[in-house]
């Protein structure tokens, strides 16, 4: 029997997936399940962060919504990369006019996606996040 290839055992990756928005959440979770990967997910940041202290080791990705209730993207992102330094984080957002500027809100956590977003864009970034690929630039929604 071959071995699995590296793409193989990337989309066995676990994502934990905070989102608000119960229709984008479903949508996120379908494409991310639809490629293989194992999807956990939250409702909101604090949720998110109740999942993670569980069995941080689980947890290959953290993809969040930035504005959300109770605990916002970017307090999930700090908070679990200080519990595991270098966890990758990919953070979206529907504001990207004039609520949200990603190179100024974010500063260091730069790995960013717009909404609304083809599938194709979301599994590229994911992937990418999951290669180690440190260098992403932020994606442009259509």
């Amino acid at each position: 029997m071959p071995e699995p290839s590296q793409t193989d055992q990337k989309q066995t990756a676990t994502i934990l997936l905070a989102e608000d928005d119960p229709v984008v959440r479903t949508m996120v979770i379908e494409i991310l399940k639809l490629e293989g990967f194992r999807v956990i997910s939250a409702a909101d940041g604090q949720e998110a962060y109740d999942y993670f202290k569980e069995d941080p080791a689980a947890i290959d990705l953290i993809l969040t919504d930035v504005v959300m209730p109770r605990m916002n993207g970017k307090e999930l992102g700090r908070q679990c990369r200080e519990d595991v330094p270098g966890m990758r984080v990919l953070f979206m957002s529907g504001y990207v006019d004039n609520r949200l500027n990603p190179e100024e809100d974010l500063k260091g956590d730069a790995d960013f996606i717009a909404k609304p977003f083809r599938p194709a864009e979301l599994l590229s970034k994911v992937k990418d996040l999951l290669d180690g690929d440190t260098t992403l630039k932020p994606a442009v929604g259509n």
